[in-house]
């Protein structure tokens, strides 16, 4: 049965060894302590005899010994995740499984395993059970993100580090093999599996249930059918802390007089801190999923030469990410917040500033007072549904004769359809003529409206930000009167996605030994891919030509301060966008008071009254019902459509040599030709031409531009990919591999397919030479031109090398050492340039603007060791028998083109990477229960480099490195089993509530909180 390991064992007689171990196991000493790590590595089958049977072995100790073979038996360099028993995989998710594995890294969405990367590159190929298929949430990336994928419904994992030319181009890092179960594999007649499980959060507290199982029927063997289901709720707990740095000086961004802000008797002082115009931001969200998966099996033995197989793999899933949030910074009082704390209190506003040069300026902040006058809150929500169809059928021809062969043909299609929402409420006033004929009235006449008077104490630490806020704010923050949505959005994508393949594999078989077999295969593929960037749009009230136009952010006062430039605001001299306050008759039951925004934020007590996203399950209709009936429009110059059809042929060598009776030399040697077609379907714009029926000034971000028709272009790529692996065997025990392969991947489509998008400044000031007064220029200069997508873009390409050598002292042990260097030749940045050509608003070219593109590079390197110890200690006396462990660790430094430095003059890292990662599971099992301790250990990543005027002078305009601060999360699954065939499990993921924390530069600078909970999860098998 698929999912269990048979191995041979013998009536037991005693070894030589084993008696030692009886007789010293009452008094376990040093001596047995001194030679522990000898004998686990070097006992093993001393007791076999001819005479054996099959033993299944389940659990943790059948998934690990399944695991051992496969990396034994392949002629690659492999590693595996196996399932402990029918749809049981080791892990809560299929990224969690994976992380196990030496130089897997993931993210965490929720706190649970998302995106995957292999070696520190995120370009990973994932298909499953040998070929393509669709995921949503990748469907446009060159990367592996499993969410939508219940773990229920794969039955395991291998990972290829090194390629041979059999197999399906793709991933730089590697590729992952997800493995769905043969019908065939089932035990004759009727059998299955059901699962029930109830999870837990430690700060959501809901109880959420999941159901999943598996039904099959065999009949002799000879025809077979199955049907995996998962069907699972859930609720995740995403507390977020986001810090943008901004800078406040001591000679500038005064209100009125400028102060000593650190006390050191000075005004010199200019100060990297967090207090931006939207930061610091917190937010307390929670994640709730629905999610549906279906896997079914038809296997059929058409003849003694003939095997059909039919597949359909169906998952679906609903997801709304939606909380509440609050800027601690704000533009309500802004820098001059500082000075004025330190003017009226004599204290100072900055308390022990760091050296902030590296930064290019003299101090950073982390320690800080200040006044504020108001708040900005509000609501964030990401709600997605998506779905995929994967479709499999093949059929396999073996006659025993020297050719076998099969022919394949696998089809699938996926959509995601994303909807962000945004609503902001503020506390302050603002004064806004609502009609041609009135004066300007306060459109929130019940705002907080002291001037800066209220302290506030603001302090980054390593886990969380206190905030300290004086009770009179507190108090005021608390009446609903005082607020109202200064601005609401929704933000929109629309992916969909089909793709057809048909192949044809053979084998001939040459010899037993030597040259053994020739593989050959033709492959044909057919991938069409749509993606869709959406903004909404409501009435705004403003009629132009007899139309009413538009609006995105509902930003009241937003259109008459666009007066003066060249978009439809030009000439308005009131604004009649609707103005919804807290209290407005349209939000009764919808509103509640708010005093939790998340475990990122410690200290401040508040309550605020605002909108419940737990109310809201439809953001379009909420939209519309608080704003009048809207409509997505797509920016053309986020969208795009790509068409990729490819071509492969291989012929690969295998061969196996006993050059004596001490070693054998096996492996395989081949190249893969692949031809890729791109058709890619861009839009043409024009920065001079946005959309005439919205009302904006000049930003394409408050409109969108006009579509002038589709942009085609045509590319092809030939690429050759040799592969070579080498396994030398030595005796029986020990391999050593060595492997090289070239490889190759798609670009991710966003940067193959997206247009160019232009930004402009606002209108500067000038004089006038006649009447010598001060007014401003009736054009927007250009600030820069963002080409995010280039058709030209060639793949990304890397030679591979691997050596590594494997012992297996026992069918349950290995150790291994191996070392990999990936030569990236081909990758992908944004270069960034001064363009003078560039024009103005009005289509004058003046002094130009930035150009970013998005660019090939090359020359960057990723190497490291990988090592592994895996081992059952059957062989130790007692309990000790049921026990064992795996341990591996992984060093991988990653290295850049030298162009690219850091502050500190260093060569950047190439990627997303952490050098050091380990991995310790400790587990136990006997005949009734069974536990496993899995704790997952990553140092610091590197995160890519932050730019910003913040950082200015920065060192040679390179920005400043962010980190992912080390991690280790500790994960507890335990069973018991009742029956043969009943089974009680408890499982606890971060057992230690550990969260990601992100710094920039400076440990102490935390510019990102993710903070996850612990989660329980009980349940109960049953098997029939």
């Amino acid at each position: 049965m698929q999912g269990t390991t048979p191995y041979k064992t013998s009536p037991h007689k005693k070894s030589k060894l084993e008696d030692a171990h009886m007789k010293s196991s009452a008094s376990f000493n040093k001596t047995l302590l001194s030679t522990l790590v000898a004998t686990c590595i070097a006992t093993g089958a001393y007791a076999q005899s001819d005479s054996v049977e099959e033993v299944i072995v389940t659990g943790v100790r059948g998934a690990q010994e399944k695991a051992i073979d496969v990396k034994r038996n392949s002629a690659q360099i492999v590693d595996s995740v196996a399932a402990e028993d029918i749809g049981k995989l080791p892990d809560t998710t299929i990224a969690d499984s994976l992380q196990r594995i030496t130089g897997i890294q993931i993210q965490r969405s929720g706190g649970q395993g998302s995106v995957v990367s292999v070696r520190g590159m995120g370009q990973v190929l994932s298909t499953m059970n040998g070929e393509y298929f669709l995921t949503p949430a990748s469907m446009t990336t060159n990367g592996v993100n499993f969410t939508d994928v219940p773990a229920s419904l794969v039955s395991g994992l291998n990972v290829s580090k090194s390629q041979a030319a059999g197999q399906l181009e793709g991933g730089i890092g590697g590729s992952i093999d997800v493995l769905t179960r043969r019908s065939l594999t089932l035990d004759e007649g009727l059998s299955g599996s059901v699962r029930l499980q109830g999870s837990s959060g430690s700060i959501t507290e809901t109880t959420d249930p999941e159901l999943s199982g598996l039904v099959g029927w065999n009949f002799d063997d000879k025809a077979a059918m199955s049907l995996a289901f998962s069907y699972g709720e859930s609720t995740l707990a995403e507390n977020q802390g986001r810090l943008r740095a901004d800078r406040v000086a001591e000679g500038w961004g005064c209100s009125s007089s400028c102060a000593d802000l650190d006390g050191n008797g000075n005004t010199n002082g200019d100060f990297i801190n967090p207090m931006s115009w939207n930061s610091p931001e917190f937010s307390a969200r929670e994640i709730e999923r629905e999610r549906l998966g279906l896997a079914y099996n038809f296997n059929l033995a058409v003849s003694d030469s003939l095997e059909l197989n039919a597949d359909i793999f169906y998952t679906s899933m609903d997801e709304k990410a939606a909380g509440q949030f609050i800027y601690l910074g704000n533009q309500i009082g802004g820098r001059a917040g500082f000075h004025e704390y330190t003017l009226v209190t004599g204290k100072p506003a900055i308390v022990n500033p760091g050296d902030g040069s590296l930064g290019g300026q003299p101090f950073y902040a982390t320690n800080m007072n200040m006044m504020v006058s108001g708040f900005r809150a509000g609501v964030l929500g990401d709600y997605r549904e998506s779905s995929a169809l994967n479709s499999n059928v093949d059929l396999k021809y073996d006659n025993g004769d020297a050719f076998t062969g099969s022919v394949r043909w696998v089809s699938g299609n996926a959509d995601n359809d994303n909807n962000n929402l945004t609503l902001a409420q503020v506390s302050n006033a603002m004064m806004v003529k609502r009609s041609p004929t009135t004066d300007p009235v306060n459109i929130n006449p019940g705002a907080i409206d002291d001037g800066l008077i209220y302290p506030m104490h603001v302090q980054v630490n390593s886990g969380s930000v206190l905030a300290e806020l004086d009770p009179a704010m507190i108090s005021k923050m608390a009446n609903p009167e005082a607020w109202y949505l200064h601005s609401g959005w929704i933000e929109s994508t629309y992916s969909e996605a089909e793709f057809d393949v048909l192949r044809f594999d053979g084998n001939f078989k040459m010899a037993d030994e030597g040259l053994t077999s020739i593989d050959f295969g033709y492959r044909f593929s057919d991938r069409s891919t749509t993606f869709n960037n959406m903004s909404f749009f409501s009435p705004s009230g403003v009629v132009k030509d007899g139309v009413e136009l538009l609006n995105k952010y509902h930003e009241v006062g937003y259109a008459t301060g666009q007066a003066g430039s060249t978009g439809t605001a030009a000439g308005l001299t009131y604004d009649p966008l609707p103005v919804v306050e807290i209290t407005d008759a349209k939000l009764n039951g919808y509103i509640g008071n708010v005093s939790n925004f998340g475990d990122a934020l410690k200290g401040f007590n508040v309550n605020i009254p605002m909108i419940d996203t737990r109310k809201i399950d439809d953001p379009i209709a909420f939209n519309d019902m608080i704003y009048g009936k809207g409509q997505r429009i797509v920016n053309p110059d986020r969208s795009y459509a790509i068409t990729d059809s490819k071509q492969s042929f291989h012929v690969q060598a295998n061969f196996d040599k006993a050059l004596n009776d001490t070693f054998t030399l096996s492996g395989n040697t081949g190249v893969r030709y692949v031809r890729t077609d791109l058709a890619i379907t861009q839009n043409i714009t024009d920065p001079k031409k946005l959309n005439p029926l919205i009302l904006a000034g000049t930003d394409p971000n408050h409109t969108t531009y006009m579509d002038l028709g589709d942009k085609i272009t045509n590319v092809t790529y030939n690429d050759f990919l040799p592969s070579l692996n080498l396994n030398l065997g030595i005796a029986e025990d020990f391999k050593v591999k060595l492997a090289f392969d070239k490889r190759m991947t798609l670009q991710d489509l966003d940067r193959l397919g997206q247009g160019s998008i232009t930004y402009l400044s606002s209108e500067e000031t000038v004089v006038d030479p006649v009447t010598g007064e001060s007014v401003k220029e009736p054009f927007q200069r250009v600030s820069s031109r963002q080409n995010n997508g280039n058709p030209y873009l060639k793949p990304w390409s890397a030679n591979v090398f691997n050596i590594a050598g494997e012992w297996y002292p026992t069918e349950s042990a290995i150790v291994s050492l191996g070392y990999f260097n990936i030569d990236v030749k081909s990758f992908t940045y944004t270069k960034v340039e001064k363009n003078p050509t560039l024009a103005d608003s009005d289509g004058v070219v003046r002094r130009g603007g930035e150009e970013q593109t998005v660019s090939n590079g090359s020359g960057g390197t990723v190497k490291g060791w990988e090592f592994s110890y895996q081992q059952s200690f059957d062989f130790l006396p007692g309990m000790l028998a049921n026990t064992g462990m795996t341990f591996n660790y992984t060093y991988s430094p990653t290295k850049s083109p030298s162009s690219e430095l850091l502050p500190n003059g260093d060569v950047a890292p190439f990627n997303n990477t952490a050098e050091d990662q380990a991995n310790l599971v400790l587990w136990y099992q006997d005949d009734k229960f069974e536990a496993r301790v899995a704790a997952n250990y990553l140092g610091d990543q590197y995160q890519g480099k932050t730019s910003g005027w913040m950082w200015n002078p920065t060192n040679k305009d390179k920005g400043m490195p962010r980190y992912l601060k080390e991690t280790l999360f500790v994960d507890v699954t335990t069973s018991y089993n009742v029956t043969e065939d009943l089974q009680i499990t408890l499982a606890v993921n971060n057992l230690t509530e550990e969260d990601n924390i992100t710094y920039t530069q400076w440990e102490d600078f935390v510019d990102s909180y993710n903070i996850f909970e612990r989660r329980i999860t009980a349940g109960v098998n049953y098997k029939f």
